[in-house]
């Protein structure tokens, strides 16, 4: 492994708990498919929302099928990154960034019953607000798929100079 680029469990739950926003790489019967995201990681699990409609829903559902057979193909990946950092130079080469940053993947799965769906939602809200005590409209919780992908693989890459 590079040495800038660490298996830490503690390292990569820092990163993903600052990222403002989560990038799902997703595949459908379409191809390829990169979405960002809001999201909260704790304890080895990702978890984010969606609409039930559209390409990322369909991806996912995809995926979930796929994970609950068994297949590996039903593998979802993620990225995030913080602490950006544009670097200028003379030369061409010596113009890039620093950055922390995460890759990783699992396997997705649905969360359904709706204590442990608010449950989800509220760990998005107090990281993105804060606080988790805001109520829910009932109409829109039943409107929203509530997703968690369970990470069986995460690297974070510390690219400080």
């Amino acid at each position: 492994m590079r040495k800038d680029v660490t298996e830490d469990r503690a390292v990569v739950a820092e990163i993903l708990n600052r990222a403002e926003m989560v990038t799902l790489a997703l595949v459908d019967e379409d191809g390829p498919y990169s979405v960002p995201v809001n999201a909260a990681y704790a304890d080895g699990v990702l978890y984010f929302h969606s609409s039930r409609k559209g390409r990322k829903a369909e991806a996912l559902r995809l995926a979930a099928a796929l994970s609950e057979s068994g297949d590996r193909r039903g593998r979802v990946a993620f990225s995030a990154a913080v602490d950006l950092e544009k670097k200028t130079g003379g030369l061409a080469c010596q113009w890039g960034y620093t950055f922390r940053s995460v890759l990783g993947s699992g396997m997705v799965r649905f969360i359904e019953p709706r204590g442990d769906k608010v449950a989800a939602l509220n760990s998005i809200m107090r990281k993105h607000a804060g606080r988790d005590d805001f109520p829910y409209d009932e109409g829109i919780l039943a409107k929203t798929l509530v997703a968690a992908i369970d990470v069986d693989r995460a690297t974070a890459r510390l690219k400080l100079t």
